[in-house]
């Protein structure tokens, strides 16, 4: 309280006391004095209210004046903000010895760029980027890479835990914090900094002695890998031609059974891996549409690779196997209903046209197996399952390709209209188009060979739309010539993949 306001009413208390404790002299003096005492009391109060309200206002324009303030931001390798509607701010160390390592979506300039997880290290600002270090120095990595990326050295380039180095490593295995590392005589010349949950997210890290040379310590490590895998860089140029047969094979590859058993497989580490083989095989297009053939030869070779890896994936034993036998179960079983079909309307096909079936399915050894598969199936052994469903889809497409090679054409009453011969022939046609991923993914043909398929295919494609077209106008009779001729070419590709 003022203390103006203190002191008027100490004398207002007087005051009232005074008149309280002096004898009643009469009813007249103490009226006078009652009302003399109300006065001082009324003019006091009015005094402090005026005042109270002059500092509640003061005090409210101070409040309001200190949050409006605005104090200046200090940024530090740590988070600045952590909420996830603000992006985090980053100050990049100025000391040689020092790293800022984020993790971030990767862009084509990381190295492990299409391979592994779509995320990635970012050190200093660049992704993956190359480290040299010299043996007996100290450096600091500063780590925020997020919960699910613990930072930590390998031996390894693919990282995923593997390879652990820990000679003069303080602090592995972190995801927010500092990592401390003294590389000594013992440390190899090459390491890693990668993530221990995931493949492919970090960099290399050149040891260097001191005095030595990047450059000369790199040729090295080259020669040497030469050495150990007898693997050498092409020195021919690579021709544009080359690429789209390369790229044809890709597109295949991505359509087999293989790639769909990824998409079903529910190992989301595969499916990630798969998509990216596809964006891989995207980017190498549009690179050689660019006029980059070598870049775009490296990248579809990559794609392939990546497709192999999210196919060897689901079919390993790991914790996921029993998910992925499931998946492969469900595969064989619809693909069987597929060959089922084929091979019922072909034998009505054969013997509505007076053809001998050159050879015939063993329905009792064919629904033994399938009827064993589907019992393990229901107990959960989906490996033995698939051991029996394989064994009956390897029997019915073998004799389906029999019975297809065998049936030739006539031109006799066995059918009643042009229309009808039309419908047998496109019938026949896609069905030899069935046989072709599965004849690819069992045959393994060479490159070569498969581009050689993929020619003969598309020339079938291209034939058969004709043929449709000429149907559709009413002209059977050079329909039906075309779509022979399809049948003729997807036959040829089919031998060349080793189905005779």
């Amino acid at each position: 309280m003022n203390t103006k306001i203190k002191v008027l009413s100490l004398a207002v208390a007087a005051a009232l006391a005074g008149c309280a404790s002096a004898p009643e002299k009469d009813s007249e003096q103490a009226a006078a004095a009652e009302s003399k005492a109300e006065v001082v009391k009324k003019e006091v109060a009015a005094e402090a209210t005026s005042k109270v309200k002059e500092e509640t206002a003061e005090a409210v324009d101070q409040v309001v004046a200190k949050k409006s303030e605005v104090k200046p931001v200090d940024v530090t390798p740590a988070v600045v903000a952590k909420t996830e509607k603000v992006k985090k701010v980053y100050k990049i160390p100025t000391d040689p010895n020092e790293f800022l390592v984020i993790s971030e979506v990767k862009n084509k300039t990381h190295p492990f760029y299409g391979r592994g997880l779509d995320s990635g290290f970012t050190v200093n600002g660049e992704q993956g980027k190359e480290l040299a270090v010299k043996r007996g120095e100290k450096y600091k990595f500063e780590v925020d890479t997020g919960v699910k990326h613990d930072f930590y050295l390998s031996t390894s380039p693919q990282g995923w835990g593997a390879g652990t180095y820990t000679d003069g490593v303080d602090g592995q295995f972190v995801f927010e914090g500092e990592v401390v590392f003294v590389p000594s005589e013992a440390t190899p010349d090459l390491l890693y900094y990668q993530c221990r949950n995931h493949k492919y997210m970090g960099g290399k890290i050149y040891v260097l002695d001191k005095g030595e040379d990047l450059a000369k310590l790199k040729a090295s490590l080259a020669k040497a890998e030469i050495k150990k895998t007898g693997v050498k860089r092409p020195t021919k140029a690579v021709s544009a031609s080359s690429v789209k047969q390369k790229l044809s094979y890709a597109q295949m590859v991505l359509m087999s059974k293989s790639a769909k058993r990824v998409e079903s497989s529910g190992n989301a580490e595969a499916v990630a891996t798969l998509g990216q083989a596809r964006a891989q095989i995207a980017a190498a297009k549009s690179t050689l549409a660019a006029g980059n053939a070598e870049q775009a030869m490296n990248e579809v070779n990559e794609g392939l690779r990546l497709v192999t890896a999210a196919s060897r994936a689901v079919t390993t034993d790991s914790d996921m196997a029993g998910v992925n036998q499931k998946a492969k179960y469900d595969e064989l079983k619809n693909s069987l209903k597929t060959y089922e079909g084929s091979y019922e309307r072909n034998t009505a096909r054969m013997k509505k046209s007076g053809q001998k079936k050159s050879a015939k399915l063993d329905q009792k050894a064919y629904k033994r197996l399938v009827d064993e598969g589907n019992t393990l199936a229901s107990k959960g052994d989906y490996v033995g399952a698939n051991k029996s469903l394989g064994k009956a889809q390897q029997m019915i497409t073998s004799v389906l390709t029999d019975m297809l090679h065998a049936q030739t054409i006539t031109y006799d009453k066995n059918f009643e209209t042009p229309k009808e011969e039309y419908e047998y022939e496109l019938a026949r046609l896609e069905s030899y188009e069935e046989l072709v991923p599965l004849a690819i993914e069992r045959k393994h043909p060479s490159q070569r060979a498969l581009g050689l398929i993929d020619g003969f295919v598309k020339k079938a494609g291209k034939i058969k739309q004709e043929g449709k077209d000429l149907a559709a106008k009413g002209d059977y009779k050079m329909a039906i010539m075309a779509m022979q001729a399809a049948t003729s070419n997807v036959q040829r590709g089919l031998r060349i993949a080793g189905v005779n």
